[in-house]
């Protein structure tokens, strides 16, 4: 069978790699992307619904040295709702709630105990 596509989400040009993940809960489509102007780099979760639209501003939204998020890649949305965003540079994972609220971090550049070093992706039990 033939799938059709529903809808094309329009993203800025930001020479950065971006990550994509389905919130099956909400219906929403989030997306993330690194901006950077001015030499100050913005790390945003945008929102869409399926068919391409955009829900509303970025959900997330960071400028380096709040919450220290420096280059958003990968994404996953938990059981629970809350949003895992790894970072590849800073080798953390973040955490916000359904809304875009920073919960937590973890992790941080190393080999040892509780450290990462450059996670490339991020995924949670169901």
């Amino acid at each position: 069978k033939q799938g059709r596509a529903l809808g094309t989400i329009n993203l800025l040009k930001a020479g950065w790699n971006r990550g994509i993940a389905v919130d099956t809960r909400r219906n929403y489509i989030l997306v993330t992307q690194t901006r950077e102007d001015h030499g100050i780099k913005h790390g945003e979760v945008q929102v869409f619904w399926p068919n391409g639209k955009t829900i509303y501003g970025p959900l997330v939204k960071t400028i380096y040295g709040q919450q220290g998020m420096d280059h958003p890649v990968y994404i996953q949305v938990d059981r629970e709702g809350r949003i895992l965003v790894s970072d590849r540079v800073v080798c953390r994972v973040y955490v916000y709630n359904n809304d875009g609220l920073f919960l937590f971090k973890f992790g941080g550049e190393g080999s040892g105990e509780g450290q990462l070093k450059q996670p490339y992706g991020i995924c949670t039990d169901r």
